[in-house]
């Protein structure tokens, strides 16, 4: 058996009323939640140091978690320390799921860099490791520039 302490009826009213409040709050933070957080991680415009960048981004963006994450990493990084995964102006026509394969395609922005001082392989692979690594059930991305596969080799 609980035995109940006696206590005075103002006692009572200052619990019940630190309970309502408790539950509101609870309440207003879930209604509020922040989101999902993701890590994005940039080459650091000092040196060719990777540094790594932590967003909240929507629970269900319209457009869909993945579109909306491809569309901030190709935004850059908040930090004026580091570098934009390409070149700036490069925005996602699409880009859509199909079993464990993303398909993006990108605007030709991404190859209006110089081409002598950007390492394309390496911004393409920095590029797939940030979505391998915030997307864990993507297991293969097919990359196109404005339809096309860039860097195809010519047989």
């Amino acid at each position: 058996m609980i035995n109940v302490p006696n206590l005075k009826r103002s006692s009572w009213i200052i619990l019940a009323v630190a309970a309502l409040l408790f539950a509101l709050s609870v309440f207003l933070w879930c209604r509020n939640f922040p989101g999902i957080r993701r890590s994005f991680v940039f080459v650091s415009s000092d040196s060719e140091l990777l540094r790594i960048e932590n967003r909240f981004e929507p629970l269900k963006p319209a457009q869909g978690s993945i579109r909306n994450y491809v569309d901030e990493l190709l935004l850059g990084p908040v930090s004026e320390h580091c570098r934009p995964v390409f070149a700036k102006g490069t925005r996602c026509i699409s880009c859509f799921r199909r079993r464990d394969t993303l398909y993006v395609n990108l605007s030709e922005d991404l190859l209006r860099a110089d081409a002598f001082h950007t390492d394309f392989a390496a911004d393409i692979d920095l590029f797939k490791r940030n979505i391998f690594n915030n997307f864990r059930y993507i297991k293969k991305i097919e990359l196109f520039v404005n339809g096309r596969v860039p860097f195809e080799t010519a047989l």
